[in-house]
């Protein structure tokens, strides 16, 4: 195999046999599932020859290609057919001098097929399924890794079934219909969705993407981090991302660890995590320095972020220790008004979870966690599009209609249509 699989925790080495590889599911047995989840590690010595010190070099190869020996796929065959990933990495000149960050990117990855960056997590874990054999993919989730797997599946013709909450927004629930996976809508949370499709992965065999407990999918994730650095030409002082489970912050972690195992970097970004205030058990665990303790109840307007028991956290807690970073919490009006900045300012429409890292941005330069003389990455990491309801809370639908003369258009815009360009 190209990998080695060990507990987070205990540093136990985990064989990945022919059935717990068909259906995606492994952790530790001895530290359980929560503090159980295991790193899939590569021989990173070995491979150093195969890489350039200079990593721009890689730039123009599709990023599953230019890393292939660091993902666990068997071939690049494996993978779904649409393309996935290689997103723009975009500089603000309007938010950069509305926040005073000049240097400011952000990372744009509505723009991948579900206009999610779950797609990263999906196109991994569909790869393995297939190289498995397996004929069913299933998988728990908020929407976005739902939409993001039935999505791809319907690429390459691959059955999929998704336990979705109520709250899952309906343009989510639209296009996991669209492309044809079978849904199951439940009158739970999430945190009872997840529960409930580990059950039913268990009971018929099927193969589970369901983050944490699939090793793979937070392989899929650490693809965004390996874009940064190929397309930035350096490591960025600061990379910001929104959490709920903690798998995408554990998954750009790894990128930086797997890159400074084969050369190509010698030191960490600091990394940040930001949850919402009403769902944000990682943030208190990291304030008192203790392990994570679920929460029952969670509420916040940004429902891909909307988790109490975080499946990948103790990943998410470490990639903050070990690389000199935090987690924050913002509030629901802090994550709208961040929502309203980064499209009226930056031109990107970004769903509530997504526009939390600006929010979280102006929480770290307050408590001087971050400088303003610094380079930052903020992770987008979904489209706005895929929550219009919430987003209805940032924009006013006038009901009066317009008569269609240039008078009534006049009365209407008022100083602008007096100005002159």
């Amino acid at each position: 195999m190209k990998y080695r699989l060990r507990c987070v925790t205990c540093g136990r080495e985990v064989e990945a046999g022919p059935r717990a590889l068909r259906m995606g599911a492994l952790t530790c047995s001895e530290c359980g599932a929560l503090k159980g989840t295991l790193d899939v590690l590569y021989p990173l010595q070995e491979l150093r020859e195969r890489y350039s010190r200079d990593v721009t070099l890689l730039r123009g190869k599709p990023v599953f290609e230019a890393f292939f020996s660091i993902f666990p796929f068997a071939g690049l065959e494996s993978l779904p057919p649409i393309r996935v990933g290689d997103t723009p990495l975009l500089p603000s000149p309007n938010l950069s001098s509305l926040i005073g960050v000049p240097r400011l990117w952000i990372k744009d990855d509505g723009r991948n097929p579900s206009a999610s960056l779950k797609d990263r997590a999906s196109a991994v874990a569909l790869a393995m399924a297939r190289e498995a054999g397996a004929n069913v993919i299933a998988a728990a989730s908020t929407g976005n890794a739902a939409s993001s797997l039935a999505t791809l599946a319907a690429s390459v013709a691959a059955k999929a079934v998704v336990f979705v909450p109520s709250n899952a927004p309906l343009p989510k629930l639209t296009q996991i219909l669209i492309h044809g996976a079978r849904v199951v809508r439940l009158n739970s949370n999430y945190d009872t969705a997840f529960d409930l499709c580990q059950a039913a992965c268990e009971t018929f065999g099927w193969y589970n993407r369901n983050t944490a407990v699939n090793p793979f999918t937070g392989e899929g994730k650490k693809s965004v981090a390996l874009e940064i650095v190929r397309d930035l030409g350096e490591i960025p002082d600061a990379v910001i991302c929104p959490v709920g489970d903690g798998c995408i912050i554990g998954g750009v972690h790894k990128a930086f660890v797997d890159l400074r195992g084969l050369g190509l970097t010698t030191r960490l970004p600091r990394l940040y995590g930001v949850q919402a205030e009403g769902a944000s058990p990682l943030v208190k665990a990291f304030e008192t320095n203790s392990e994570l303790e679920p929460l029952k109840d969670v509420s916040t307007v940004a429902d891909s972020i909307s988790v109490g028991t975080p499946r990948d956290g103790t990943k998410a807690l470490r990639a903050v220790r070990d690389s000199g970073g935090a987690m924050v919490a913002v509030s629901d009006e802090e994550i709208l008004d961040a929502q309203k900045k980064m499209a009226t300012l930056g031109g990107m429409f970004a769903e509530p979870a997504a526009s939390a890292p600006l929010a979280g941005l102006g929480r770290l330069i307050e408590r001087n966690l971050v400088g303003r003389r610094e380079s930052v990455v903020l992770l987008m990491t979904g489209h706005g599009l895929k929550d219009t309801q919430t987003a209805l809370r940032n924009v006013t639908i006038e009901e009066e209609l317009v008569e269609p003369d240039i008078d009534s258009v006049a009365r209407k815009l008022g100083d602008l249509a007096r100005s002159r360009s």
